[in-house]
Parts: structure tokens; sequence; C-alpha cells
């Protein structure tokens, strides 16, 4: 059952050597690792439209441990329906079209981003979850600190971050949203991206009021709202985007605009007219990937259109040619000849479901190979776990 504020219903961890045991190593290995995590990251750029911004990998060891303290700790925790972006829930999945539909049909829209998120997200915000909302004993606070952070702040790119992001506000952002429910405002959050929204166009005093009442939350965490980034708009002006989370919420669901689905109509076509040239090379698979993806965006939002599109694309899937079917033969065939014990490798798990997916391509125009393939691999990895299963248990 939704609950206004998170809620974490497990007992206590009060001891090191609980905490070893919950998340299923030795003390000493835990202890090790959170004393040397600024060894166990590999940090690279990713670029983006608006900016560049430095991402951290977590080396193999800590990963392994925090995808466990993802899995048998954070996500325990019941979350709030305010809060939508990186949280498993099964029974009411969040993303950013569900994040859209909070605010579908209002007709003013208040759009705010916290600047540089999870770099100030310091050390005493995190241990804080651990303290006052897990409620662990000082020593596993200290000990999960360590092991979730990175010189003293929250690490975007970490397996945990998006937890800690979501639970940072826990014991005040209630307040905020049941404060703005009041007034008719409906308040999200997906991580760093605040909206919202109100069924009525609220006055600039209103407006201001409202901005400074997220805006103290958030500095109480010497977080700040991004000015360049800060979005007033109002449904009728037809100048305004009005988006959420990049979904269009001007009518009562989200929806794409008629121009964005004028342009996915139009990779179709180019993809059509691609494929009778040569449906085999990499730019195609490339092209048919990328315009599936903006069909599935199609799918998920409910567009009629969408079930035509989607037949038109089956009918033109991308094929490998002569080399590449060589190629994903001579992967499968050392994969059958590869010793399978119970200490399968990452790695090696990646291979074989890359394998499976390139042998689903290939029964494309060798159905004989593919099924004969598929079945070997499948007998002989069908004790192996799956990714899921690796990293967290």
């Amino acid at each position: 059952m939704a609950k206004d504020k998170p809620y974490y219903p497990n007992a206590s961890i009060a001891s090191i050597d609980i905490l070893a045991k919950c998340l299923g190593v030795s003390p000493k290995v835990m202890l090790d690792l959170a004393s040397k995590t600024e060894s166990s990251y590999t940090e690279f750029l990713v670029s983006s439209k608006s900016k560049d911004r430095t991402v951290y990998e977590p080396k193999f060891e800590l990963k392994k441990l925090q995808k466990r303290i993802n899995a048998r700790i954070f996500a325990a925790v019941q979350f709030p329906g305010y809060l939508q972006g990186g949280i498993k829930d099964s029974d009411s999945p969040r993303d950013y079209v569900r994040n859209g539909k909070c605010h579908a049909g209002s007709n003013m829209l208040v759009s705010l981003d916290i600047r540089n998120f999870y770099d100030n997200i310091k050390r005493e915000s995190v241990e804080d979850i651990f303290r006052n909302f897990f409620r662990f004993s000082p020593e596993v606070c200290s000990v999960l600190t360590d092991i979730v952070t990175l010189k003293g702040k929250v690490p975007q790119g970490a397996c945990t971050s998006s937890y800690i992001a979501n639970l940072v506000f826990h014991n005040t952002e209630y307040s905020v949203v049941s404060y703005l429910r009041s007034r008719g405002i409906t308040y999200t959050r997906l991580l760093d991206d605040v909206t919202l929204s109100s069924k009525s166009e609220l006055s600039d005093e209103v407006l201001s009021e409202i901005i400074f009442k997220v805006s103290g939350m958030f500095k109480k965490h010497k977080l700040r709202i991004h000015p360049g980034k800060k979005k007033i708009e109002i449904a009728k002006d037809s100048r305004s985007e009005y988006k959420v989370t990049g979904v269009w919420v001007g009518h009562g669901v989200p929806k794409l605009r008629r121009k964005e689905r004028d342009y996915i109509r139009h990779l179709v076509y180019i993809c059509e007219q691609e494929y009778k040239k040569d449906p085999s090379v990499d730019s195609y698979h490339e092209l048919w990937n990328r315009t599936s993806a903006h069909v599935a965006t199609m799918t998920r939002m409910e567009h009629s259109q969408a079930v035509d599109l989607r037949e038109r694309m089956s009918k033109i899937l991308p094929v490998f040619g002569v080399d590449r079917k060589t190629q994903v033969i001579v992967e499968a065939n050392k994969l059958l000849r590869r010793d399978i014990s119970n200490n399968v490798r990452i790695g090696v798990i990646k291979t074989y479901n890359k394998t499976m997916h390139s042998l689903g391509i290939l029964s494309r125009t060798d159905r004989a190979a593919s099924r004969y393939y598929k079945r070997a691999l499948r007998r002989k990895f069908s004790g192996v776990k799956t990714i899921q299963q690796f990293w967290e248990e």
C-alpha cells in the first residue's frame, strides 16, 4: 500500500556481523572494500547536448556488494507515488511516462532541476539516511556510507546512487508534498527533476511561495535549484513545450506531439527504403534498432498508429550477411566448448546472452542453424545464473 513517505518494514541491522551476513560476505571482505573505495571505481566522461558529466563505474567486487545492498536493503523500501525514478515496483511501475501521467491534463506546470544533484549529496546526508530512516546502528551506518559514497559524496554511476537520491529528503519531502496537495498542486520527483502542476493557473505570489517551499527543502541538504532550468508553463500557450521529463502532457494522458509522431513515421519509411538496399549492413541494424525504440515509445503511450508501425517494422527486420553468420556460429561453438562450472564469470554470461540474441537474428535467414545452436546452448547453460542472479545472490 502506498504511503505518504518512504517506509522500511524490516528490522534494524544492529552489528557489523549481521550486516555482513545480510550481504553474504565475510566481515573482513566487507570492511576491506569499505576502506578502499577510492581505488574501486573507473572514472569516465559522458558527453551530452547540455554538458559533459563525470560518471563513476564501480569495479567488480564493489559493484557486486552494492548490487546486494540494493537487493537486500533498498529494495525492501516502500516508496510513495510522488517518487518516480530508479525504483523497481511491479505493482506500480515508475518511469518517465508514469511521471508525465501524474501531471497530464493540468493547466500549469513548474519544472525544477536540482543543480549537480549527485555531486552535492554529501556523506552526512547519506549517513543520515542509514541512521534516521533505516535506524541501523552507528557502526553499520558508517560502513554502509563508506561503501556507497566516494570522496565524501554520492558518485553518479554507482549502483546504489538512485536509491540514495530517492531517500535524501526522507524526513521532509512528504510534508512538502502534503502542503502542496492541500493547495491543489501535484508534486513528483524523478531523481533530480521536480515537477509541480495545477489544474488552475497560479498567481505569481502563489508560484513564488511554492517554489520557495521546495527550494527550502533542497537547502536543508545544501542543494539548490538550477536557475537556468526552471520553467513555468501554461497549457494554453501554443509556444509552450508543456512536457514533463520529455513527455507532452497537454491532454488527459501523456502523448507525443504530432511533429514527433510524424518524425517516427518518417524514420519507419526510411527503414523501408534502406531495407531494399541491404538489410545486413551494420548501419541498417543501427537504424532499425533506433527506429524500433521510437516505435516502442509510441506503443508505451498507447498511440493508435503504433500497431501499424510495429507491423511494418516486423516486415523489414535486419539480417546477417555471410561473414556475420560465420562469426555468430564461431562464437556459439566457443561457448559450447567452454568448461562450465558453478562460478561462471559475468563476462561469459554476457557473451551467452549476446550470442543467443544474435542467434535470434540468424533465425531470419537460417532457421535450422539457429535452432540447433540455441538448443545446444540452453542445455549447456541450463544451470547458469542470470545476470541479475549473479550480481544479487
